[in-house]
């Protein structure tokens, strides 16, 4: 995994895998956004719910932690080994409202993470241990849990959606 020196490094990384990611919306719209290819596993719809989704996970689990709540991972009703289901749940909550509303809401969600990691100690960012929610038997730190929630699929994804729109507007406009 990709370490960062501080809270600086790491939201210079989110933002920036962001805002490429969500640059590949352009031109995306919500009669297009459902349509499935070979070439690309998610929908640019299901790429976008996924992200929304698992930002609202992470700042949940943040909230009831501090507030002293009991914290169920991934999230109440669903265990790890059911996460097909949690993204087709996603996919309904998050993707009904439209591109544009979804794009809004990830956008808030994204400068609410920022905001969280810039107020956090480096301590309890970048060591395990640090969260009873990010407190596993892998022990990662809650940066590493914003790398593989966030940054890391901001980037996959970015390239994903690139490719649905190469692929599937390209044919559209030949047609």
């Amino acid at each position: 995994m990709q370490g960062y020196k501080n809270s600086a490094d790491l939201i210079e990384n989110l933002k920036s895998s962001y805002h490429k990611f969500i640059d590949e919306y352009e031109g995306i719209t919500d009669n297009v956004a459902d349509d499935k290819i070979a070439q690309v596993d998610k929908t640019p719809r299901e790429m976008l719910s996924y992200q929304v989704g698992w930002l609202h996970m992470i700042l949940a689990w943040e909230q009831a932690e501090e507030s002293g709540q009991e914290i169920t991972t991934p999230t109440p009703g669903y265990k790890w080994d059911q996460m097909r289901q949690l993204y087709e749940d996603f996919n309904v909550k998050y993707g009904a409202e439209g591109l544009v509303n979804e794009e809004k809401e990830l956008g808030t969600l994204v400068k609410e993470l920022v905001e969280w990691v810039d107020k956090m100690p480096e301590d309890e960012l970048l060591k395990p241990g640090q969260r009873k929610w990010a407190t596993t038997k892998a022990m990662w730190p809650v940066a590493k849990w914003i790398r593989i929630n966030a940054i890391s699929p901001f980037t996959n994804y970015s390239r994903q959606v690139r490719k649905w729109k190469n692929f599937t507007l390209r044919q559209k406009a030949a047609n």
